[in-house]
């Protein structure tokens, strides 16, 4: 992701990609990836742990929230 983000940003307008050629790089990217690292928290490593642990629980929560529901991670575009 942090390289299509580069790309998408780039200083000059005319490197950046087009709208499509995002949607197909994204759609790589999500098939590459499980259904579990796609509902991974984001947490810093620079976090207290206690935080950690609460972020951790919420999204552990939300995850079988999700799982029973049938949701999907991330919808696909």
């Amino acid at each position: 992701m942090h390289d299509l983000v580069a790309e998408m940003t780039h200083i000059n307008p005319t490197k950046r990609p087009s709208i499509e050629d995002v949607v197909t790089k994204f759609s790589l990217i999500h098939e590459s990836l499980s259904s579990f690292k796609l509902r991974s928290a984001i947490i810093s490593k620079h976090d207290p742990s206690l935080f950690s642990v609460f972020r951790w629980t919420k999204q552990i929560l939300l995850t079988l929230q999700d799982i029973v529901l049938h949701n999907t991670a991330v919808p696909k575009p």
